[in-house]
């Protein structure tokens, strides 16, 4: 099947055509009983292991093993999706090359049993929408506009900037997150769902990105809109 990329069935047209025309199939989100908000983002339904392999929420799994290839591993996870945070989070973990980020005492078991078997370190937060608030990078970097998540990274040596809060679209809300408006495509390629130059760290962001050799490709024009995440089988 290839590169595929997971994405909010609601997305813009425009980004689903960007994403195809870099060469990703594009699987869109289930429609969840969640918040309107966050009902269809991949982030909280869906998360990317390692090597072709996926966990997912019970609710999802039927559409998602329909919408994958056999190649694709997808592992029917046992915590369900509540209706009310931090019930919703169990999927909803950021990934870096030696940690994990997350409100562990609601993350699914068998995320946090995969991840300590890759000798990976689980830093506890008590932001439990995780993989929304962190763009993660390359390596051990990441961008994230939330105090307590930037104060573990600092104490864990992981190379974070702390950005403004809001300026980033989130339907129903007052505004959305970084990690829930970008994605990573290629190892060194991070997906913008909108034009960067719509938040006031730009050139933070940009110059971030610069020094860990990451370009920026902007999927559509307008405000960064946060759609739940881009999950890339890298």
């Amino acid at each position: 099947m290839g590169k595929i990329a997971i994405v909010d069935c609601r997305a813009d047209n425009k980004t689903i055509y960007s994403l195809e025309d870099i060469g990703l199939t594009v699987i869109p989100t289930a429609k969840t009983d969640l918040y309107d908000a966050i009902a269809t983002h991949a982030d909280i339904q869906i998360h990317y292991l390692v090597n072709d392999k996926f966990i997912c929420a019970p609710e999802v799994f039927a559409h998602y093993r329909k919408l994958m290839n056999d190649d694709i591993e997808l592992i029917k996870g046992s915590a369900g999706l509540g209706k009310k945070y931090p019930y919703d989070i169990p999927y909803n973990a950021a990934v870096l090359d030696d940690y994990v980020i997350c409100n562990s005492a609601y993350t699914a078991i068998e995320i946090l049993s995969e991840y300590k078997a890759m000798s990976k370190k689980i830093l506890n937060v008590r932001q439990g929408y995780s993989k929304c608030n962190i763009c993660t990078l390359t390596g051990n970097a990441m961008i994230t506009s939330d105090n307590g998540i930037a104060k573990k990274a600092s104490e864990n040596r992981i190379d974070v900037i702390r950005i403004r809060d809001g300026f980033i679209k989130l339907r129903n809300l007052s505004y959305g997150f970084i990690g829930g408006a970008t994605g990573l495509v290629e190892k060194k390629l991070l997906a913008v769902n909108g034009e960067i130059k719509t938040h006031p760290d730009t050139e933070r962001i940009k110059l971030f990105c610069k020094s860990h050799g990451t370009e920026l490709i902007e999927l559509k024009t307008g405000i960064l809109e946060d759609i739940g995440s881009i999950i890339v089988n890298l």
